[in-house]
Parts: C-alpha cells; structure tokens; sequence
C-alpha cells in the first residue's frame, strides 16, 4: 500500500480510503440497542508480576504492530523471557519479521471465558528486537523487550439494561 501524500484526494479523515474503501467518520453516539444488555465487568488491575505471571501460563499471543500506519495482529506462540519479555520465532521473510525490527509494539495474550466474559488480559508494550537467522530453517526470534506491562483480571459480570 502506498503511503498517503497530503494532496491525496483518497485520504480521508486522516486515512487512505485505499483497499478498504472510503471511510466514514464515527457516529457521535452509538444506538442505544448496540449497548443495551451488555455484560459490564469488574475489572481488577494487575501489578507487574502477577501479570507477568499470567502470561507465562498462556501459549499464544498476538503482536499489535503497524504497517503503512495502518494497525496489524499477528497471532503467534511465544515464550517469557527471563527478563519479562516475549519471545517468539517467525520466517525470516515474513512480514511480521520485516516490519516491527527496532520498532515499538503491543503484545497481548488473554484467557477470557466465552460463557460469562471472566478472566484476564495482560498486554506488553515495547521495542521489538529482530534477531539473526537461523540458517537451518530460515526462522529469526523476535524478542520483545518490557518497557511496559498491563494486566487485568475481570470478575463477577452485571448486566445493564
């Protein structure tokens, strides 16, 4: 995707109208039936260990990033390091492995329970460090370094009406 240029007529409202089309600006407000019914969590703020903790329990995880300063997600099986980062294995050719090198990324990994919306999210925030690769299978570790660390766990949903 080319990058927009000022006086490009397909930009609006700060985006490409690009392959996703044109893009309509957000409502003031959303209908009332989008939020009537709606689970509302309690949600308990982790401190860095015990999010951290949280996240060496989980197996997959998703790396936020950007490309074109459009978002992306790559879902992907990581390990924590040692030092409380994330680390993770990818094709050298991939894009993930193309775009984030010395750029600032979110991770985030859950455990949320489809029947009643409890359990807990941590999302890491930090500087992605692509590593050399491995000539043996083409695969580069991608470390991403803690510069900062967010959990939540949620309990006990009410419903609004």
């Amino acid at each position: 995707m080319e990058a927009p240029r000022g006086d490009d007529r397909s930009v609006q409202w700060g985006r490409s109208a690009g392959a996703l089309g044109p893009l309509a600006p957000p409502p003031a407000r959303l209908p009332a039936a989008t939020i009537e019914g709606m689970t509302t969590l309690r949600a308990e703020h982790l401190d860095r260990g015990s999010a951290l903790d949280l996240l060496a329990d989980a197996r997959t995880g998703r790396v936020i990033y950007t490309v074109a300063a459009m978002p992306a997600v790559w879902p992907a099986p990581f390990r924590v390091a040692p030092d409380g980062g994330v680390l993770l294995r990818t094709a050298s050719d991939s894009g993930l492995a193309q775009a984030i090198g010395g750029t600032l990324v979110a991770f985030e990994a859950d455990d949320l329970h489809d029947h009643d919306g409890t359990g807990w999210c941590v999302t890491l925030l930090g500087r992605a460090v692509v590593g050399a690769e491995d000539p043996a299978n083409g695969a580069v570790e991608i470390h991403i370094l803690p510069e900062a660390v967010h959990g939540r766990r949620f309990h006990e949903p009410t419903q609004h009406s």
